[in-house]
């Protein structure tokens, strides 16, 4: 497919737009390469660096090693095992013409294996990238489930738009893991979490080793530290971007996490349970998703000002939508068809959005685990995807094809984290029974420590978003985890630092719903925004995040118009319809951030 007249000439000009500021500035060259460096991150060097000879001081960094002094997490050291030179690329149409393929920069692309004490545990498999022309700051990417595939670095900022370039392209060095361990066909995902030291990699020394080891990688390719380093991820990486704050506050300036797995403890067993709750007879709700979803959209739908299936008051939702839910029993209490629920499946449906009350307290003293907000139950791969599955769940989830992923990732949990039984059955645990090991792994794993003091004094700023559509994990989680840090350091402080948001109708991670999309609107739900830039302007400029941002749906190609839109507001308001015409859902512009 030729790309039309005018998307050529609107690459050209992003092209401009992002070469210009850097002819624009002076240039300071660098040899790269070496083995010594200046202290750096003191801002004691102009941006953007530019590298001299830079594909022979990339050359120069295979084989080199980093000493495990270096390090500030135990280890054997590391070693550069490949340092290859990539030259830049434009951005150009993908092979099918539906999208573009952005654009990369002139850059060294480091493979690092940093190694372990226990000769037993598997290398942590890092990548680092570092661009010819640097803007002095460094981007770490977070990973997602149980991670073990290597997260390169060379990606976009997390749920940004098609229109905004890559952090690498931004001049950005970049870097991420496989947090420890990798997977492979032979070995079951969870399998690393046996040996003492990778658990502990996975849990939160994996991203500190990396961050240590590419900061030693950049001091020795420009001849300085980074003037700024944020981290930014969702799911699994946004629970290793709040870890990152509150264990390692010196490290970071900034992070951006989106619906972070924080209280993963609680959270796994809370999702181990829903196989215990829907296999006795008559409880799985494999059926009943559409069911689940008109119910609660007659119940809430309008109350945010337009009737559009989408629910954005989500806290007046959930006790009314919950009425609902229990009008539509089965007058026999049995499963009578698609149009009613048995008592089991309402006993289902009650433990997932009531949560979860452990009999003793985790990490931190967390007793609970939050339930889901009702809404978008019917979204592809929602409610079906994470809690029912298309197979109702057994003792071994592993070898039956469908059932729910909520069930199977909390047995992996269960099986491999803490009875350290892979035959174990998950659908009869009980935390009382393993007390102390819970307890050992919430303190190696939770990111619930609601004491940011810390990060705060650094100048740290935090951006949490979270979808409340989200049946991954619960949305509250974050919102509850913000509501902490409110009570313990004080409003007024976390005002200036540490930011959450939600965006309504979401599902776990979401980058937006498309167009035509069942159970959503018609323009569909929008979904990107770019948080790294909010995140650097506040950092940086000292410039606080609005109260009420703006989530877009665009076209995949140039000039990447804008399909849908609608605001993200900051916790604890919501985007009520103000429009003067009902058919405007798809325009910010017709919403207004306002209180439950």
């Amino acid at each position: 497919m030729n790309t039309p007249m005018i998307e050529t000439r609107f690459l050209r000009q992003r092209v401009l737009t992002l070469v210009w500021p850097f002819a624009a500035t002076a240039l300071l060259s660098a040899c790269g390469g070496g083995d010594t460096a200046t202290a750096g991150g003191d801002g004691s060097f102009t941006v953007p660096l530019v590298v001299a000879n830079a594909e022979q001081a990339c050359s120069g960094l295979n084989g080199k090693t980093i000493e495990a002094s270096a390090i500030g997490e135990p280890t054997s050291g590391a070693v550069v095992t490949s340092a290859t030179y990539r030259k830049a690329q434009p951005d150009r149409p993908n092979a099918a013409g539906t999208a573009i393929d952005q654009a990369t920069p002139d850059y060294c692309e480091v493979l690092l294996d940093i190694k372990p004490v226990d000769t037993s545990a598997p290398m942590i498999k890092s990548q680092v990238n570092l661009p010819t022309s640097w803007n002095g700051k460094k981007l770490q990417f977070g990973g997602g489930g149980y991670n073990g595939v290597l997260n390169t670095g060379v990606q976009p900022s997390r749920n940004a738009g098609p229109e905004t370039p890559l952090p690498l392209t931004r001049g950005y060095m970049t870097a991420g893991t496989d947090s420890g361990h990798q997977n492979s066909a032979d070995v079951h995902p969870a399998a690393f979490a046996l040996n003492d030291e990778a658990l502990v990699n996975f849990a939160y020394a994996s991203y500190k080793k990396t961050h240590d080891a590419a900061v030693e990688l950049g001091k020795r390719y420009y001849q300085h530290a980074p003037k700024k380093s944020y981290y930014l991820g969702g799911s699994q990486g946004g629970r290793e971007g709040m870890m990152m704050a509150q264990r390692y506050p010196a490290d970071f300036d900034g992070v951006v996490s989106i619906d972070p797995v924080m209280n993963a403890t609680a959270l796994w067993t809370f999702q181990n349970s829903f196989g215990a709750v829907q296999s006795t007879p008559g409880s799985w709700l494999g059926n009943k998703t559409q069911l689940l979803q008109d119910t609660v959209a007659e119940a809430c739908d309008a109350m945010d000002g337009i009737v559009d299936k989408v629910v954005s008051n989500y806290l007046a939702c959930k006790p009314i939508a919950q009425a609902a839910i229990d009008a539509k029993r089965c007058p026999s209490g049995t499963d009578e068809g698609a149009a009613c629920f048995s008592d089991g499946q309402l006993a289902a449906i009650r433990w997932a959005y009531k949560g979860y009350t452990f009999p003793f307290a985790l990490a931190n003293g967390m007793t609970s685990y939050a339930g889901y907000l009702p809404g978008s139950e019917g979204l592809s791969g929602n409610w079906a995807g994470w809690v029912t599955g298309t197979a109702a769940p057994t003792p071994d989830p592993d070898n039956t094809p469908g059932v729910g992923r909520s069930y199977l990732y909390g047995s992996y949990y269960v099986r491999y984290f803490i009875a350290r039984d892979p035959h174990f059955n998950a659908l009869a645990y009980d935390p009382a029974d393993y007390r102390a090991r819970v307890l050992e792994v919430s303190n190696m794993i939770d990111a619930t420590n609601p004491d940011l003091t810390a990060f705060f004094a650094r100048g740290g700023k935090l951006i949490l978003r979270e979808d409340l559509a989200d049946k991954g994990q619960s949305p509250m989680t974050g919102l509850d985890y913000w509501n902490a840090v409110s009570a313990k350091m004080g409003r007024d402080k976390v005002d200036q630092f540490f930011a959450a948001y939600v965006a309504t109708g979401l599902p776990h991670t979401s980058g937006g719903i498309a167009a035509g999309a069942d159970n959503a609107p018609d323009y569909g739900i929008p979904g990107r925004i770019d948080l790294l830039a909010q995140l650097e302007n506040w950092a940086e400029q000292g410039i606080k995040p609005a109260d009420s941002l703006v989530l877009a749906n665009r076209r995949a190609l140039p000039p990447y118009e804008v399909i849908a839109s609608k605001p993200l507001c900051r916790y604890p308001l919501y985007p009520k319809y103000v429009g003067a015409k009902p058919d405007g859902g798809h325009l910010a512009e017709n919403y207004a951030c306002v209180a439950g």
